[in-house]
């Protein structure tokens, strides 16, 4: 099924009628930028609306998903079949975006959030690479305290440093991956 077609379609019978778009989605109970999509061939009606929309415009459902107006007023078996099952399919692929679409902005969210934890290390990182003097300080610039009997130096654990830094980085890299492989198939199924 095509959309150009069929917005096309739904757009001459709307006006046939002598609706206007808002007319139309009022009668529907959608908005109106939803059926300026459909005319538009940029979006396609939810399944159970269709029924409705054939009834608005004053077509049977078959010729509403054809696009066009049927001579004979039955079908076979198998075009009935075919109409259907196309129908079934574009509300599928428009479904299946939405929760692509959906489940990319939630990847985006969780790669913000692993920015926002990273972003001390990388303020840190920042400075080392910025500062060539950074390793010729004294010490006590890094953090080590002194005493009357010398400097000390406080060890913290590795394994604090792997949570701090380590975790949120591999999840922002497995995050950034899955949202450019979310994004292809998303637009696969235009």
């Amino acid at each position: 099924m095509d959309n150009i077609r069929f917005g096309a379609f739904v757009a001459q019978l709307r006006k046939e009628q002598g609706l206007t778009q808002k007319e139309l989605a009022d009668r529907l109970n959608v908005t109106d930028k939803a059926v300026s999509k459909w005319e538009t061939g940029k979006g396609f009606p939810d399944v159970k609306l269709l029924e409705s929309l054939a009834q608005a415009l004053g077509v049977s459902l078959v010729e509403l998903m054809q696009g066009e107006r049927q001579e004979a007023d039955t079908l076979t078996v198998a075009e009935a079949g075919t109409v259907v099952s196309q129908a079934l399919g574009q509300s599928e692929k428009i479904t299946a975006r939405r929760y692509l679409r959906l489940f990319r902005w939630c990847l985006t969210a969780v790669c913000g959030l692993c920015l926002l934890c990273l972003w001390p290390s990388i303020m840190y990182i920042a400075v080392v690479c910025l500062d060539p003097g950074h390793f010729s300080r004294p010490v006590t610039d890094l953090g080590v305290i002194g005493g009357a009997d010398g400097p000390t130096v406080i060890v913290t654990s590795s394994a604090n440093k792997l949570l701090q830094v380590g975790i949120p980085f591999l999840l922002l890299i497995t995050c950034i991956v899955l949202a450019v492989k979310v994004w292809r198939l998303e637009k696969r199924l235009k």
